[in-house]
Formats: structure tokens, C-alpha cells, sequence
């Protein structure tokens, strides 16, 4: 199976579940809290957060900053449901925010890069987007690194399934390029939180256009998870990239 990314551009899925968001929010919590720190969350006025989807973020984001934050998406639904004023949930496309230049003073993205294959572009608006000593905080995965024991090949069934979905399962280590093309200063570290494989994380790939051959893989997976005899039984882990890249 190629590892090459597509840029080809099927339909994205749907919007996971509440829940599903939820959690992952949750998972990212430590490594979303120590990147907005070293942006300087509390003292940031106005923030944008693109791809906003279910705003499980945006009130944490809102509660965290003494101004006011904007949740933008492509898709209104999950909007409905953030804590701010409506003039602040906005449907829009990253790919041409419906903003003038030097509008925010924080841009954030988590686990939406991923699904823009026009990245440089994205990362392009955001900087635009941004006033002077404004930072970009990106939280993204990069598939390509993910390590597993004993190897089931899950791996291979997130990238198949991302790329097929038109998203870059590799974003991750792309992204500190991107932010340099778009003349920002880039702070780059990898998330640190591996922990023992759970079954629910598995569920995620359900709203892949896997094959049934391989959905049973996973299922199979999951259930020798739940029927491990040990906490370290087996191992997963995707590596998040923390982006925190600033204008000059």
C-alpha cells in the first residue's frame, strides 16, 4: 500500500459525534493547554478558531482569554452549539477566511490542517489574518509516525483511510515548512502523551471509507484490546505535532 499522499479531494465525512469530540478534546487537553500557553492565551484579545466543528474547544478558548473568540467552520452545524454570540460563529472556508488582514491576534487550528490538502494555503490566510506578534497554534497529527505493539497494521488502515477521505495523514511534519513559507517564526515540539491502547480510540475509523475486510481488522483489533490480560498489553500511539509559529 503507498504511503503517497493524494491531493485529490473526495467529499469530506461527516462530523464525528459530539461525544467522539469531545473525547479527543479531552485526550489534547495537556498538550492544547501547555501550546496556548506559550502562545500567550491570556493576554490574547481576539482569537480565531478554524474548524471549529462541535466548539468543544471554543469555550475552553473563551474561557481562557480575556477577549472575545471566533469559531469558524465550513459546516454550521456544530456552530449552533458554541458558548459565544452568534456574530462569532461564522461559516466559512480556511482556504479564503472571510476576514481583513490583521484581524486576530491568535489563529488556532486542531485536527483541521489535516483535512486541508491546500496547507500552505490555509497556513497563508491565517498569517494574513493575524496582526503583527500574532501567533498561529496549530495542533495536528502525523499518521506516518504512529507506533503500535504488537503491529496489527493499524497504521496502514488510518492512512488508507484518511487519504481515501482526502485528508494528509502525514500534516504533522509538513506544517513547520508551511508556516516558514508564510514568513512566520515556528516553535515545534512533539506532543508527549503515549498511553496504553484503548479500544474506543478504534471506533474513530468506522467514518473511514475502509474496506469490510479491513473495518473487521479493526473490530478484531479492538476486541483483543478488551480482552487483553494486561495494561501495557498493547500499544498505540499517534504523535501530535504542537505548532506555535508567530508573526513578525
Amino acid at each position: 500500500m503507498s504511503e503517497e499522499f493524494d491531493p485529490a479531494r473526495p467529499p469530506r465525512p461527516e462530523l464525528p459525534s459530539k461525544a467522539e469530540a469531545r473525547e479527543l478534546a479531552e485526550w489534547l487537553a495537556g498538550p492544547r493547554s501547555r501550546a496556548l500557553r506559550r502562545a500567550g492565551i491570556g493576554r490574547r484579545e481576539r482569537i480565531l478558531e478554524v474548524g471549529a466543528g462541535h466548539c468543544v474547544v471554543t469555550d475552553e478558548l473563551q474561557r481562557r482569554t480575556r477577549g472575545t473568540v471566533t469559531a469558524l467552520d465550513h459546516n454550521f452545524t456544530g456552530l449552533r452549539d458554541a458558548e459565544i454570540s452568534e456574530a462569532n460563529r461564522i461559516a466559512g472556508d480556511a482556504l479564503s477566511l472571510p476576514f481583513r488582514a490583521n484581524s486576530f491576534d491568535l489563529v488556532f487550528f486542531q485536527n483541521t490542517l489535516l483535512w486541508i490538502p491546500e496547507t500552505e494555503s490555509a497556513v497563508a490566510q491565517a498569517a494574513r489574518a493575524l496582526e503583527q506578534g500574532g501567533a498561529l497554534v496549530a495542533i495536528e497529527p502525523d499518521y506516518g509516525g504512529m507506533m503500535e505493539h504488537p503491529d496489527w497494521g493499524i497504521r496502514q488502515l488510518w492512512i488508507h483511510g484518511l487519504t481515501a477521505a482526502g485528508a494528509d495523514p502525514f500534516i504533522g511534519r509538513k506544517l513547520p515548512a508551511a508556516c516558514e513559507a508564510a514568513g512566520l517564526r515556528t516553535w515545534v515540539e512533539l506532543a508527549h502523551i503515549p498511553q496504553p491502547a484503548e479500544a474506543a480510540a478504534l471506533k474513530l475509523l468506522e467514518g473511514l471509507p475502509l474496506t469490510a475486510q479491513q473495518h473487521q481488522i479493526a473490530e478484531n483489533v479492538a476486541q483483543a484490546i478488551e480482552e487483553g490480560s494486561g495494561k501495557w498489553s498493547f500499544f498505540l500511539h499517534v504523535p501530535y505535532f504542537l505548532i506555535v509559529a508567530t508573526k513578525q
